[in-house]
């Protein structure tokens, strides 16, 4: 046992020095360097990594239906991925501006509603602010800490070493960082203390659900969004960074939903929570190609259904026999390699 320990240990000082070193040239890098450099990592992901374009294509057509292609979902899953290392090359750069004394995080984004932006600025309500895995999903966080957003919820990675760079990281100057297992009782205490609790809530709660729609199929969503707003009549503020194009400023997109227009009670909740679901999709349908398809969205369903991702269910949902699933692979490097759909 002590020696599997010892191994694990050099296991994740391995993988955690490789992983700084690859971020420290991000870091370091100009903004659009860097970028560049993101991208290129995403595209190698998307030949060497096959279970996330199966997820990623598997979940565009139970989006999209008939309409997304076999092909079509092959080239899209390619841009996800880019769009996914770009995505942590921006959150390596907002996290130096994050702690810049210039913070010129500014000349990178323009708020798209300015009037809600300074509304918001001057509520003194704590807020709980709702993002997700949509743009630039740290770059978010890290103009949300700016702001004086307060503590931040996230998940423990299970590299002890590589958890301690994501806190440092993920955290404002006076930010806290609240676990997620456990995170509703202490980001209570956080909102009644004054604090405003940030966190990213568009990933699938497990197979209790509840089922709330999303792209019109039931998707297990979680509460603690609403859950927190209702107890503690905090607004809640959807965030998203999302790009426009290399020569354009991102756009930080904002939306307020007050839970006075929810009552209280289980009902409440729920209510509140397909709204979250209902304006967060509406994003994502803006800028389908900068969502995280490759999460497993919809893989429980109600009457504890769990749907499958693997190379039979890839076929099955895009109705290929094997003789027309030889022919879309061809035909999906076809587009990956410039060919017209």
């Amino acid at each position: 046992m002590r020696a599997t320990t010892v191994l694990v240990t050099i296991r994740d000082l391995l993988l955690a020095a490789l992983a700084l070193l690859i971020g420290g040239v991000l870091w370091s890098l100009p903004w659009n360097s860097a970028r560049w450099l993101g991208r290129l990592g995403g595209a190698a992901a998307y030949r060497v990594w096959p279970a996330a374009r199966r997820v990623a294509m598997i979940n565009l057509r139970r989006a999209y239906g008939n309409e997304m292609t076999h092909a079509r979902a092959a080239k899209w899953t390619g841009e996800v991925l880019r769009s996914m290392g770009e995505s942590i090359a921006e959150g390596l750069q907002f996290a130096r501006l994050l702690r810049s004394e210039r913070r010129e995080w500014t000349r990178y984004v323009e708020v798209e509603d300015p009037v809600l932006a300074d509304e918001l600025l001057a509520d003194e309500r704590p807020k709980v602010l709702v993002t997700g895995h949509l743009g630039s999903w740290d770059a978010a966080l890290s103009i949300a800490a700016l702001q004086g957003t307060g503590d931040v919820v996230a998940r423990r990675v299970d590299n002890p070493f590589l958890n301690r760079v994501l806190h440092w990281l993920r955290r404002g100057p006076d930010s806290k960082w609240i676990e997620k297992s456990g995170a509703v009782l202490r980001s209570l205490e956080s909102l009644r203390a004054g604090r405003s609790v940030a966190l990213l809530q568009d990933e699938t709660a497990g197979p209790k659900g509840p089922f709330l729609p999303f792209f019109g199929r039931p998707a297990s969503t979680r509460k603690t969004a609403a859950l927190l707003s209702l107890t503690c009549r905090a607004p809640i503020v959807l965030a998203a960074v999302v790009r426009r194009g290399r020569d354009r400023p991102h756009l930080y997109k904002l939306a307020r939903i007050e839970p006075s227009a929810f009552g209280q009670g289980g009902d409440a909740v729920l209510l509140l929570s397909k709204e979250i679901n209902r304006v967060w999709e509406g994003w994502v349908r803006e800028y389908p190609l900068q969502w995280r398809w490759i999460h497993w969205r919809w893989k429980h369903q109600p009457g504890r259904v769990e749907e499958s991702y693997d190379r039979r269910e890839l076929r099955r949902v895009f109705g290929l026999s094997s003789r027309s699933w030889a022919s879309g692979r061809r035909e999906k490097r076809r587009f990956l390699l410039g060919g017209q759909e």
